[in-house]
């Protein structure tokens, strides 16, 4: 499934992700959410949440938490539940 970034962002301060277009997938058993675009890939800590439903295929979902926090959330029929967090950089002149 793809996801865009509509702006640089980053995920837990350390990984630095460009503004593009990016497939989402599940690095099996690295607790780790893959985005793939542009010729690079962006290896994503996840954390594995607990499932409050059975799902048959898998789905995923790109949604804002509030303010320039991004959920990537990850639901798989075998591998449970797993999201990842991504900020937005800021614009303007209170950016750091």
């Amino acid at each position: 499934m793809k996801i865009t970034l509509s702006k640089n962002a980053s995920c837990g301060g350390k990984i630095n992700i460009p503004a593009a277009e990016y497939m989402v997938s599940l690095a099996n058993g690295s607790s780790e959410i893959v985005l793939t675009g542009g010729g690079k890939q962006f290896k994503l800590p996840a954390v594995r949440r607990r499932q409050t439903g059975k799902t048959k295929s898998t789905n995923v979902m790109f949604y804002c938490g509030g303010g320039p926090l991004w959920s990537i959330v990850v639901s798989t029929p075998k591998l449970g539940e797993w999201v990842s967090m991504i900020e937005y950089e800021k614009d303007g002149p209170g950016r750091k």
